[in-house]
């Protein structure tokens, strides 16, 4: 599980750190890669380790070559999906197409989200994390079902 807020740089090859604590965490569940894909919910990147990916596959593979509105989104998904590895210094390196996506030039967050982890150009994470959440969207994460 993944969990915090970590500020670091990237440079101008696009190689940033992951923070040692999330390494560890990859590292326990014996999965020392990540995918990287753009996420459609804000302008970061989801970083996603394999046995989350795996599920993503095996949904896209499912989806009917007829189905318009499904493609659209397969396409958004695997269309930007890059696998990166770690180096000797535990850096990835961010693939031009998505740095430019998020708008990732020198600092950068990488935020836990449990299952996955998200990699944000600093201001921009700052500025989701202001933002107010309308009531109606809040959730209670000890609420029962139903």
């Amino acid at each position: 599980m993944f969990f915090g807020a970590f500020t670091h740089t990237i440079d101008a090859k696009g190689r940033t750190a992951l923070p040692a604590k999330l390494r560890e965490a990859l590292a326990a569940d014996g999965e020392p890669r990540l995918t990287l894909v753009r996420n459609q919910n804000s302008r970061s990147i989801l970083c996603l380790p394999p046995a989350l990916w795996a599920r993503v596959l095996a949904k896209v593979s499912s989806v009917s070559p007829f189905d318009g509105a499904a493609n659209r989104n397969v396409l958004k998904l695997a269309a930007t999906a890059h696998a990166v590895e770690f180096d000797g210094s535990g850096r990835v390196l961010v693939p031009p197409d998505l740095r430019t996506y998020a708008g990732l030039v020198k600092d950068v967050v990488w935020a836990g989200m449990g299952s996955h982890l998200l990699l944000f150009d600093k201001a921009t994470f700052e500025a989701e994390v202001e933002q107010e959440i309308p009531a109606e969207q809040r959730w209670d994460p000890l609420a029962e079902p139903g």
